[in-house]
């Protein structure tokens, strides 16, 4: 049996803690982004996203009517949302499909979406701000009062 001097034992054994440590790290960070990542969680915060979109688009129709294009453009993206969601969750039957649907860049497909809805809703809001603001120049307090929700 040979023999296995105490000096190489013992730096093997020093350097082994600071390795498996780096390698627990890197798999959990890589783990932790295929979870962020992944189709499913990504179809979950873009349902939130429209849903929180076709709510701010509500409040500000109720204020003050909104142009046809916003209205075209919360179909487009309705309609948008819908077809992804369908195919996603279509490709999330199998596992395979799934892998395969994750390396064709479908995260990246949602990314994008997600985005335009949030610049969407950001428009409305912006709409929505301006119009409080020109009903404070008519009545001084009507902006922080429709805020707080008490009807004039």
């Amino acid at each position: 049996m040979p023999a296995i001097s105490d000096e190489a034992v013992s730096a093997f054994t020093s350097a082994l803690p600071i390795k498996v440590f780096v390698a627990v790290v890197i798999v959990t960070v890589a783990a932790m982004v295929i979870s962020y990542m992944s189709p499913q969680h990504l179809m979950r915060s873009l349902i939130a996203t429209i849903d929180d979109a076709e709510k701010t688009y509500l409040e500000a129709h109720s204020m003050c009517p909104l142009s046809a294009a916003e209205t075209e453009k919360l179909y487009f993206l309705q309609f948008k949302v819908s077809t992804i969601v369908e195919e996603t969750l279509h490709n999330s039957l199998t596992w395979q499909s799934a892998l395969r649907d994750f390396l064709h860049g479908r995260a990246f497909i949602l990314l994008r979406c997600i985005r335009e809805i949030q610049m969407f809703e950001t428009r409305i809001k912006i709409l929505k701000e301006s119009q409080l603001r020109s009903e404070s120049n008519l009545i001084p307090r009507a902006i922080f009062l429709r805020r707080r929700g008490v009807g004039l």
